[in-house]
């Protein structure tokens, strides 16, 4: 694997596309100062997941992305992708090309890409753990960082140390694990608090549902009947509704006859009276006398019409013999008037008064053998009637007469009006016997009214009944789509009987929280959930201790060898640059300020003895001396676990003629072992490098390349 392209777009001073390629194992970037190559370092370390703004020379997202010139106006975001030659498999993705980019846009929005597919900043991380990249960044020293190696504290460099071996990977998988493992004991230890506060209440609610259960047998069978019942019911109330609704269609149909029928009577009386009334209406002080007269006449017709009826019944009831009954009283007294006409003519005693009585006596007994054959016998009429007939027949006369007057009126004025005359007598005509019918639809309206507020009156009742039925389900919480459909033969009494044996039965048991049943199952659910949760819990934590433990031993192997070489390694670069003397590297221990009193983790200290000089702090070396540690150190861990590739920023600035040729000599050994891009201006590290890459900037600001070849670049470093 190797480190193959450089893309930039819009980062910093290169606000075009931006191309470097990195087919050499060394390439060095030159440049005057402020021309922006610097840039290209700082770009490799940000794409590699850098979150540090000052690590970037900057203070906010923004001032990465280029801002702007007056040839080239500013853009809204900035990105950087390398691409790494990947046939070896080392990033562990099956790809023979793999690209890792960053995007940042003016409203401080990062994205990350693998392969154009946007990824999250953890899997950028995770994949550069995998081949020894990690966020100490040790594989890049950007300018004025040469020393930060040794001027770090013990811990870091340990971290970093880590980092460089690979372990970081498993770092991280170990600090993945113990996060896990103290999610785990968190939740064993929730999960056996609800074990224990659960146990007593579902105990309770054992003895507590076992109630239930029989409760709810009962109140089952109790809903059947119920349902039973309550369909029958319905069945009953419709059967009656629609025997009523059937009963009464015909005198509804009926009554909308009649009701139109009187309507229409009403209308044509209404409109024969408007004809009246309108060729009535006075116009003249004759009209309006005409008017009079003919309203007079009206009312003795009408008076007429009516005395003449009633005479006519008591005419014939007058001329209707009465009749009566021939019974034993009415034998008995007949009797007693023969008997006492006999003793009469006895007294008187005279012969020929004597026979012509006996004749008249034997007529009277021969009538009364017929009146006895026939069974009735006549009465007299009553003197009343009579007088009531003669007094009626006198009251028709004058009121006959009254009419003969006002007719003979009439008819000297109905020359001129007879005409409207003749229509008004047919229309009065018309009204009589329109208003005869009306009377008689309005009679049989009334009696079919009166048989409709009796099927009412029942249909009131049954939907009174009906009310009932309604609420008692709402009540009893059942619906009316789980009744039964069946026919029922057993009729709603008996029903309603077996319901209140039932009721009985549920108050008998008494009165249970019927959610007492689905509260038991449901903690008891959750009970045996939790208990397997827990046991799951209980491997899981073995399981992962085992794993920290597994990892904690191979990052201990591990950095225990890497370190050992490490060691071996500084020892030797640093006598190779400083011409002798001795440096070394020491795992101490670094207190855990905050935990356990003496728990303490390890750390690197470093050692030296710089030749013919009675110097062996750190704090005592010149900037060049800590340059120099710093460099040996950095290629003790390059020789040992080669990074993908090695950016150093300038670290030879601070080198003579002498240490630099020593500094050249060491990146040609080293480019053996890792892909080495240098930024530098030393012409010694120029030599080393098999592609030049030339950074220059105009007066717009904006940084361009010039590349040139192996033997251009040793051309222009001997001029």
């Amino acid at each position: 694997m190797y480190f193959k392209k450089l893309e930039l777009s819009g980062f910093k001073s290169f606000p075009k596309t931006t191309v470097l390629e990195f087919p050499a194992k060394v390439t060095a970037v030159v440049g005057p100062n402020g021309s922006g190559k610097s840039n290209i370092a700082e770009s490799v370390r940000w794409v590699l997941g850098e979150q540090s703004m000052k690590s970037l020379r900057g203070k906010k997202g923004e001032d990465l992305i280029w801002n702007g010139s007056a040839s080239i106006p500013r853009m809204g975001k900035a990105s950087v992708t390398m691409i790494f030659d990947n046939e070896d498999r080392r990033i562990p993705l099956d790809f023979a090309e793999v690209a890792i980019g960053r995007k940042i846009f003016r409203d401080g929005l990062n994205e990350y890409y693998l392969n154009n597919s946007q990824v999250r900043l953890k899997d950028v991380v995770e994949i550069l753990a995998r081949i020894g990249l990690g966020e100490q960044k040790h594989n890049i020293i950007s300018q004025g960082e040469v020393d930060r190696i040794i001027m770090s504290s013990p811990r870091e460099r340990r971290e970093m140390l880590e980092e460089a071996l690979g372990l970081r990977i498993y770092q991280l998988r170990k600090n993945e694990t113990e996060r896990k493992l103290e999610a785990t004991e968190n939740n064993m230890n929730q999960v056996e608090a609800l074990l224990r506060e659960i146990a007593p209440h579902l105990k309770f609610l054992k003895v507590q549902a076992q109630k239930a259960e029989a409760r709810e047998r009962v109140e089952a069978e109790l809903k059947q009947f119920q349902k039973a019942y309550f369909a029958k019911e319905a069945e009953e109330i419709g059967e009656e509704k629609s025997k009523i609704a059937s009963a009464s269609e015909p005198y509804r149909k009926k009554q909308d006859g009649l009701s139109k029928e009187i309507k229409e009577l009403i209308k044509e009386i209404e409109n024969a009276e408007g004809e009246i009334a309108d060729d009535s209406s006075p116009k003249s002080e004759e009209e309006q006398r005409m008017v009079r007269l003919e309203a007079r006449r009206r009312e003795l017709e009408r008076e007429l019409g009516r005395l003449e009826g009633r005479l006519e019944v008591e005419l014939e009831k007058a001329l209707q013999p009465r009749v009566k009954v021939v019974d034993g009283k009415y034998i008995q007294d007949k009797i007693k008037e023969v008997i006492a006409e006999i003793r009469a003519i006895l007294a008187e005693d005279r012969s020929g008064v004597i026979k012509s009585h006996l004749n008249a006596l034997i007529a009277n007994l021969d009538h009364l053998i017929d009146e006895v054959q026939r069974g009735t016998v006549e009465e007299k009429k009553d003197s009343y009637e009579s007088a009531v007939v003669k007094e009626l027949e006198k009251t028709v006369r004058d009121i006959q007469e009254e009419l003969a007057r006002a007719a003979e009126e009439i008819g000297r004025m109905e020359t001129v009006r007879e005409q409207s005359r003749e229509k008004y007598r047919t229309a009065q005509q018309k009204i009589r016997e329109l208003d005869v019918v009306l009377r008689a639809r309005q009679d049989e309206d009334k009696e079919v009214a009166l048989a409709l507020e009796r099927f009412k009156f029942d249909g009131e009742r049954l939907d009174a009944r009906e009310e009932i039925w309604e609420r008692d389900l709402k009540e009893n919480g059942i619906e009316q789509k789980d009744l039964p459909g069946e026919d029922l033969n057993i009729p709603s009494e008996e029903l309603k009987r077996r319901v209140e044996r039932w009721r009985a039965r549920m108050e008998e048991i008494g009165g249970i929280d019927t959610s007492v049943l689905k509260e038991y199952q449901e903690t008891e659910v959750r009970h045996s959930f939790l208990s397997k949760e827990l046991e799951d819990l209980k491997r899981a934590l073995g399981s992962l201790k085992e794993l920290v433990k597994e990892l904690d031993k191979h990052i201990k192997e591990d950095f225990k060898t890497g370190f050992a070489k490490i060691k071996d390694e500084f020892h030797n670069y640093f006598r190779i640059i400083f011409g002798g003397g001795r440096a070394s590297l020491q795992l101490v221990d670094i207190p855990i300020h905050g935990e356990v009193e003496g728990l303490a983790e390890e750390g690197v200290e470093i050692s030296l003895d710089l030749p013919k000089k009675r110097i062996k702090g750190l704090a005592m070396l010149s900037g060049g001396e800590r340059a120099l540690t710093s460099i040996a150190l950095l290629f003790s861990i390059t020789a040992v676990n080669p990074p993908p590739f090695l950016i150093l920023d300038e670290t030879d600035a601070a080198l003579d003629e002498a240490n630099s040729q020593k500094y050249a000599a060491l990146l040609k050994e080293l480019s053996k072992k890792t892909q080495l891009i240098l930024v530098t201006h030393n012409r010694e590290t120029m030599k080393a490098a098999g592609i030049l890459y030339g950074v220059t900037m105009g007066d717009d600001g904006v940084s361009r390349l010039l590349s040139l070849k192996l033997e251009e670049a040793e051309v222009y470093t001997n001029r």
